[in-house]
């Protein structure tokens, strides 16, 4: 892969020493952090960085539905297409308040910093089990994501990561947020208050 000097921001939210935050330079070099809020990822990003992100993918629900368990067409479309259970794609209203909280927060404050970051959400979890990647060695020669990170957090966010580059760089043209029909009961990630937010994902 080229080294053009772009770098691209994964996210995973949680709480206290759950909020990974991984860096992917275009060499395939990364860096990656377990952090305690939105707030230190931030702080990580303005001190690290030369330059301005080419992306930023984060694992969490960016928009949101208010129909039954807040559940998205979307993630429908994940458990379907590719056998996965509820516990594997979960219902937003069956997730931690920590991840879907950090998660918007983070958004609305990159832009702050970064005002025309373009965002992708991420599902690692789904990604690595519906496309068969069994080790995170062969889904680094694929992806060439690096050395596998310490813990799952930054492992999602590398992951998170890599679905930014390999979305806003064209290579993952599938869009879910555009390809996938939303349900009456969900925001349009195209306009509401955290948009435009896309949703990146092989072929």
């Amino acid at each position: 892969m080229n080294d053009n000097g772009a770098i691209w921001i994964g996210v995973d939210p949680g709480g206290k020493r759950n909020f990974g935050l991984a860096i992917l330079r275009s060499d395939g070099s990364s860096q990656t952090w377990c952090v305690d809020c939105a707030e230190d990822a931030i702080k990580i990003i303005q001190k690290k960085l030369d330059r301005i992100p080419s992306g930023i993918g984060i694992d969490a629900p960016l928009w949101w539905s208010s129909g039954k368990s807040g559940d998205r067409s979307v993630d429908q479309w994940l458990r379907q297409h590719y056998r996965l259970s509820g516990g594997e794609v979960q219902a937003a209203n069956s997730l931690r308040g920590a991840a879907l909280i950090q998660a918007a927060m983070f958004v609305q404050r990159v832009r702050e910093v970064f005002p025309s970051i373009p965002v992708t959400e991420s599902h690692p979890k789904a990604l690595l089990k519906g496309l068969y990647y069994n080790d995170w060695a062969e889904f680094s020669d694929c992806f060439k994501a690096g050395d596998k990170p310490n813990t799952d957090h930054e492992r999602d966010a590398l992951i998170s990561a890599v679905s930014a580059r390999e979305g806003f760089e064209c290579r993952w043209q599938n869009d879910l947020s555009l390809s996938v029909e939303r349900l009456t009961t969900e925001q349009n990630p195209k306009k509401y208050w955290l948009a435009p937010i896309h949703y990146f994902w092989p072929e």
